[in-house]
């Protein structure tokens, strides 16, 4: 669904989620105080706009009445992140993402109430950490209670069998939630690419292939203890 959204702050973080935002068909505002990262990006987004947003005027310029999301990625200024999180607050009631520079920002965010804080440098080390230690492992997504979705390379001694064959319910307590389907293709500049794409549902028949990708649910012992048995 196409959503309104805002992002406060174009530096590398905020300004690449800006024009992924944009590029999954949403309507993206940027705004940045530096004209340079509002020139940088304004063809590539629906708006950009060059305002301080954290001086209270800056709220009459910005569409907050009709936004579904305001997502504030200031990565440099925990002052200017600061103030300009109090003002949305206080102007707007709608769903707001919070990106935190230290433990101390954090702090601040949720006494102000902020209940969806992201820490990108954070998560991202935690997920290299997690493709550094499994071996196999591509992406990571932490869940609760320990448990996790590992993306990982296919196990070779899987490669031929079927998903009721090798009964990983039982012997590990995790779960194939289901393959990513991977295959060469020609780009339009005539280069070999991968392309990745969903197989969908798991059933008891499904023959795993070498170039699959399993997404793997369960806890991380398990799930490590499951790759090794079968490579």
């Amino acid at each position: 669904m196409k959503q309104k959204i805002i992002v406060i702050g174009l530096g590398n973080f905020g300004g690449n989620l800006a024009i992924k935002l944009a590029e999954d068909g949403n309507e993206v505002f940027g705004i940045d105080k530096n004209p340079e990262k509002v020139d940088q990006i304004h063809s590539k987004i629906s708006h950009a706009l060059g305002l301080n947003t954290a001086e209270e005027s800056s709220i009459d310029f910005m569409p907050i009445d009709d936004c579904d999301l305001i997502i504030v990625a200031i990565g440099e200024n925990i002052g200017s992140s600061i103030s300009t999180t109090a003002l949305l607050r206080k102007y707007y009631k709608g769903r707001i993402i919070v990106r935190s520079l230290s433990p101390l920002h954090r702090t601040v965010l949720e006494a102000m109430h902020i209940d969806e804080i992201i820490e990108p440098e954070a998560e991202y080390a935690h997920d290299l950490s997690n493709r550094i230690m499994t071996k196999g492992a591509v992406k990571s997504m932490d869940l609760y209670n320990d448990y996790e979705i590992l993306e990982v390379r296919i196990p070779p001694k899987i490669v031929g069998k079927t998903l009721s064959e090798i009964d990983i319910k039982n012997k590990y307590k995790a779960h194939i939630v289901t393959v990513v389907k991977q295959e060469n293709t020609l780009n339009y500049l005539g280069s070999m690419t991968v392309e990745k794409r969903m197989h969908g549902i798991m059933h008891s028949v499904y023959t795993f292939e070498a170039t699959d990708l399993l997404l793997v649910f369960g806890t991380r012992p398990n799930i490590d203890k499951f790759i090794e048995e079968n490579q």
